[in-house]
């Protein structure tokens, strides 16, 4: 009972500093060559914080060409209204900017929550869905979502990025083989 106390005290004590996180993957039948096209359009914004989309779709470029994607391209329209929480047209002008560049795969995204939570901490909070579709098919090739809370602390980028992160590291990315 002695040494029981202390486990369960430092496993307590790992599971806040690691903060709250949750990851749902779903993987399609081929890998993802890191060798293809990629376009990234808007994120569709359902946060209540105005341009999150954007902001979530230019991470997730910076995360593919980290992980060694060279040709990964972001596609964001020019915005009629930036304060909009949400554009479908623009998503749409998006995707056919980028099929039309030849894009091989289409990455994109909702946005659920981009916040800094109310309270006394105020801890930014995020939550993502992103899916990669083939062009031209519009095949949905692999998606996932997961959502991150983070310490008082921590910037809202940091957590949306850790967020990012974990997803495109649940992606079946594989180096291509030419």
């Amino acid at each position: 009972m002695t040494l029981l106390r202390p486990l369960l005290l430092a496993g307590l004590f790992l599971a806040t500093l690691t903060g709250c996180s949750t990851l749902i993957s779903e993987s399609g039948e081929t890998p993802i060559e890191l060798g293809e096209r990629f376009a990234v359009v808007p994120f569709v914004n359902l946060s209540e914080t105005p341009q999150a989309g954007d902001r979530a779709a230019s991470i997730a470029v910076a995360i593919l060409r980290a992980k060694g994607a060279p040709r990964v391209e972001l596609y964001l329209p020019e915005d009629a209204n930036p304060l909009m929480y949400e554009s479908q047209a623009r998503q749409e002008e998006a995707l056919m900017m980028a099929e039309a560049k030849g894009a091989d795969l289409i990455v994109t995204g909702t946005v659920e929550e981009w916040r800094y939570k109310a309270g006394f901490d105020s801890e930014p909070a995020v939550g993502v869905t992103l899916i990669v579709r083939r062009a031209g098919s519009n095949d949905i090739v692999w998606s996932g979502t997961a959502a991150s809370t983070g310490w008082g602390r921590e910037s809202l980028g940091t957590v949306g990025r850790d967020v990012l992160e974990d997803l495109t590291n649940a992606m079946p990315l594989i180096r291509s083989l030419d």
